[in-house]
């Protein structure tokens, strides 16, 4: 086989080649034009099955849930009985104790008026007691002396 000889031509021309090819590689590009956006494409909305109802609520709409809701709506009535009651039961605790307080201060007063009653009377019973004890002295004595006469 024949080598093939390299003449001066050809290796001026592959040492160009190689500048352009290495020239190319080391030049930077021109930044090219940014091209609009493009909008994402629309995603798909898958649609979950919906989750299966519980028991009680498959019952929800069934005529044995009829009982049910009616019996729920007698304790809620029930809940807002006891309130309504409660509130009542407070508003008379409260006057009552009102009551009891404005009775206190009359009660320290009644105290000292019946002290006052107490101690006149007790003044008039001791005053009668005398007088008793003295007329009952006096009959005694009438008594022994007609004993003595008689006897």
């Amino acid at each position: 086989m024949i080598d093939k000889v390299e003449t001066p031509k050809t290796v001026a021309k592959k040492v160009e080649e190689t500048k352009v090819a290495v020239k190319k590689a080391t030049t930077k590009k021109p930044a090219a034009k940014k091209a609009p956006a493009k909008k994402a494409p629309a995603k798909k909305v898958v649609k979950k099955p919906a989750p299966k109802k519980t028991f009680f609520e498959q019952l929800e709409d069934s005529r044995i849930a009829v009982p049910f809701k009616f019996a729920n709506k007698t304790f809620m009535a029930s809940l807002g009985v006891y309130a309504l009651v409660q509130k009542e039961f407070d508003k008379r605790y409260n006057e009552f104790d009102k009551r009891v307080g404005q009775f206190a201060k009359d009660f320290d007063k009644f105290a000292k008026d019946g002290e006052k009653v107490f101690d006149r009377w007790e003044d008039k019973v001791e005053d009668f007691r005398k007088d008793v004890e003295k007329r009952v002295d006096e009959t005694r004595d009438r008594v022994r002396e007609t004993f003595k006469k008689a006897a």
